[in-house]
């Protein structure tokens, strides 16, 4: 027999494992099959009888050093080859199978099992090599050996907390959960999610870690990166994934760490990173998913101003980069001053103003992600705003969030309100209109030529990334002007009034557009008589026909 002591085992199925690893260490190689059946069927029992899980560790003492032999066994076997074989990684997934279950929720019979974390985890380095994945056969290996390591800590808070360090302070090709994230294998992936989410389970400690560790921010990037991918398939294990990665991010959420976690996954000369939408998305899908936590994130001073400075910082881009694709910035500069100013410099109109504008002259690739993120941005504000606003039973919160959006200022001093008005000022200048389908021309004012019928279709017409932006930046607008005199005035001063009121149009790139704006307009124009003037001054220069085509007034 091998080197295993035959004592401390009174379980029989724990001794018939016993005794079929020795007679394949003494070189019975066909006593494989043996263990193997023999782990299978303990295993099954382990699974199913939680009284016998719980006392197999407490009535068996040299369990452990049969676990340890059977580990040593699969880790010696599996360096001694150089090609993937399949043999070896039945063992492999045998022999994790029978710890994962034998730990399962048993936090005595974890600790003794997590002294083979290190041999688990140069197997897992093993099937998750560049070799190994592209066999789809290893990939229950893999899987499994996770859920071992997953089973091993679970709820064991002091096993969790060493694992947890181990794993952030490692070098970044020895850290197999990156690995294991971007496994070919969707199953594999979920229960690496499932595992990191045990780990930081009411932990803010943990949590912090994917901040502040050495691995943190790269575990997060890639995380985010997975969920991002995954989030549109139809395919039920790829969508567990994105389900368990929202639950992992809601903790986040929940700890208050976007702001830190959003700063920190941020790259120096980019506007906005894919990781940094990814987590966008994620916390506008939290936010509109309760009603309980959206009363705790209405307080979250600094939540509120991590999307402010967002949304500043975005639309100023936005802006420079539409400015430099329509040419002259002098020319685009935003009117100030009344409505008969506004008037002067922009054609006024409830419907439209401006010519067709000339294909960019320089096109700004990363705009339409810059877009896409300023609608999440906005998105979260309106609900935070909405939130706080219908509070009234708080009546410390209620209208806290408006009133610092009235309040927010760009590091250069210009204010949010007046940053919306120029942002959809521009971007109704850039992007066309599209009615069932088609581009609708703006129509030209008196004595400037229109483009021709058979002209060739608008330049932006069919940019993707850019869905929602107006409606949703008009309808903050209308919100933060909601009863309050000032935010009024400043976009009347801005020549905002005219703005929105081209935006009173339907738009199938903006849906529900024409409703936001015109509500909009009323939360302006109500109770201040200065505003309501400036509209009885616009006279129109087009119109709606029958067909809902619009045609410029003769």
């Amino acid at each position: 027999m091998g080197t295993l002591d035959s004592s401390g085992l009174s379980d029989a199925g724990m001794k018939r494992i016993r005794d079929a690893l020795g007679s394949y260490e003494d070189g019975v190689y066909d006593a494989l099959d043996h263990l193997l059946a023999e782990l299978h069927t303990c295993s099954a029992e382990l699974a199913k009888d939680e009284h016998y899980r719980r006392n197999i560790g407490i009535e068996n003492a040299g369990l452990w050093k049969l676990i340890q032999g059977l580990w040593r066994l699969t880790s010696t076997e599996i360096s001694d080859v150089d090609d993937i074989n399949l043999r070896h990684t039945e063992l492999c997934i045998n022999v994790a199978r029978f710890t994962r279950n034998i730990v399962a929720g048993v936090s005595a019979n974890q600790e003794q099992a997590f002294e083979n974390e290190g041999a688990i985890r140069s197997l897992v380095n093993f099937y998750t090599s560049y070799s190994a994945i592209q066999d789809s056969a290893t990939y229950p290996a893999a899987r499994m050996l996770v859920q071992t390591l997953s089973n091993m800590v679970t709820g064991n808070d002091a096993l969790m907390a060493r694992l947890w360090k181990t794993y952030m302070t490692l070098p970044e090709e020895q850290l197999i959960l990156l690995r294991l994230l971007t496994s070919p294998d969707a199953k594999t992936v979920s229960s690496t999610f499932v595992l990191v989410l045990n780990c930081l389970h009411s932990s803010s400690e943990r949590m912090e870690g994917l901040i502040t560790a050495p691995r943190g921010p790269r575990l997060t990037i890639t995380m985010l990166d997975r969920i991002s991918a995954l989030a549109e398939s139809e395919a039920e294990d790829e969508n567990h994934v994105f389900d368990i990665g929202f639950e992992l991010f809601t903790n986040v959420i929940e700890a208050g760490l976007t702001p830190a976690l959003y700063k920190t996954i941020h790259m120096p000369g980019e506007p906005i990173t894919p990781p940094q939408t990814t987590l966008l998305k994620l916390l506008d899908s939290y936010l509109h998913k309760s009603s309980r936590g959206l009363q705790v994130k209405a307080r979250n001073d600094a939540l509120v101003h991590m999307l402010v400075d967002t949304l500043l910082d975005l639309a100023a881009y936005a802006r420079d980069a539409i400015r430099r694709a329509l040419g002259s910035a002098d020319d685009l500069q935003g009117p100030s001053g009344s409505g008969q100013q506004v008037e002067e410099r922009q054609p006024p109109s409830g419907v439209g103003s401006e010519s067709t504008p000339p294909p960019p002259k320089e096109l700004d690739l990363l705009l339409p992600k810059v877009s896409e993120a300023l609608v999440l941005v906005t998105q979260c504000l309106t609900t935070l705003t909405l939130t706080s606003t219908e509070q009234p039973h708080n009546a410390g919160n209620s209208g806290k969030v408006k009133a610092m959006l009235a309040e927010a200022c760009s590091a250069d001093g210009e204010g949010l309100v007046e940053v919306l008005v120029e942002t959809l000022r521009l971007l109704d200048t850039f992007l066309p209109r599209i009615t069932f389908g088609k581009v609708v021309e703006r129509p030209s004012p008196p004595g400037v030529r229109s483009p021709p019928a058979d002209a060739a279709p608008h330049p932006h017409s069919g940019i993707k990334g850019f869905s929602y932006v107006k409606r949703d930046l008009v309808r903050l607008l209308g919100i933060i002007a909601l009863d309050d005199r000032g935010v009024q005035d400043r976009v009347r001063e801005c020549g905002g009034i005219p703005v929105v009121m081209n935006l009173c149009v339907v738009d199938d790139r903006n849906p529900y557009m024409k409703e936001h704006a015109i509500l909009a307009l009323r939360n302006l124009l109500h109770g201040n008589k200065a505003n309501q003037d400036v509209v009885r001054e616009i006279q129109p220069v087009a119109r709606w026909d029958e067909r809902g085509i619009l045609q410029t007034l003769l």
